[in-house]
């Protein structure tokens, strides 16, 4: 069952939308009737509803009529949201540049964090877009796994579409076959002439290597690496299979 307050709703303004579902159009009155809830807190949730864009109303004489919008209109609501946090991941960048934490220097602030689960590969995801962003990075590389490139966009199914709107290139050096076209602005090459899969994806990105992984239960997990040596030291490695690929 869904639940309403990722819209930041209530369970009871649940109750009202799901009972005008059931009906093209209701007054305060009847969808007090139809939920047990008193008028107060009809027109309450009411308010919500509309404002949200899953309930429009009309008034006719002196009563105002309310109808649901398809529940169809959940999925746009989403869609709206990821936007906005992909806009808020541009100013929290922004507010990280200003605090000056001098995290691109060398032997300052070089760490590796761990990953897990369909959430911990989009936020690996998302780190290589908003990184390069910060670091002005044009292009990227990837050494590609497709067991793990089956599973990496779980939870941003819309990676491929972000990157290109920032206009930014990849290389990919892949395992085993090509299991779909060549996406904009990226050029792909075999690794080898003979099929494989270690279960192995690299991205190689600014003073970062992502690493992720997934186990025989087709579990995923990652490391990030922000180390300006190790980046440089595997995209050097990589341009040197590239050239011969």
């Amino acid at each position: 069952m869904i639940d309403f307050s990722i819209f930041g709703l209530n369970n009871r303004d649940k109750r009202v939308y799901d009972a005008l579902l059931g009906h093209e159009e209701a007054s305060i009155r009847s969808i007090a009737e139809l939920t047990g809830i008193n008028r107060g807190s009809v027109y309450e949730s009411l308010k919500a509803l509309v404002s949200l864009g899953l309930v429009t109303y009309v008034a006719k004489g002196k009563t105002i009529r309310y109808a649901a919008e398809n529940p169809e209109k959940l999925h746009e609501i989403i869609n709206e949201q990821r936007r906005q946090l992909l806009d808020t991941h541009s100013e929290v960048d922004t507010y990280i540049q200003q605090l000056n934490l001098g995290r691109n220097e060398p032997n300052v602030f070089q760490f590796a964090s761990f990953y897990d689960g369909d959430e911990g590969m989009a936020s690996m995801l998302r780190d290589v877009l908003s990184t390069c962003r910060i670091q002005h990075i044009q292009e990227y590389k990837v050494i590609s796994s497709p067991s793990v490139s089956e599973y990496l966009y779980n939870n941003f199914r819309h990676y491929t579409r972000e990157r290109i709107k920032h206009e930014l290139r990849v290389k990919v050096l892949r395992q085993g076959k090509a299991t779909q076209q060549e996406a904009e602005l990226s050029s792909w090459r075999a690794l080898t002439d003979s099929p494989m899969d270690t279960g192995c994806y690299t991205i190689i990105y600014g003073t970062k290597v992502a690493i992720a992984s997934i186990d025989a239960y087709n579990h995923t997990s990652g490391i990030i690496i922000d180390n300006p040596g190790v980046a440089k030291t595997q995209e050097n490695m990589f341009d040197l299979i590239w050239g011969k690929a």
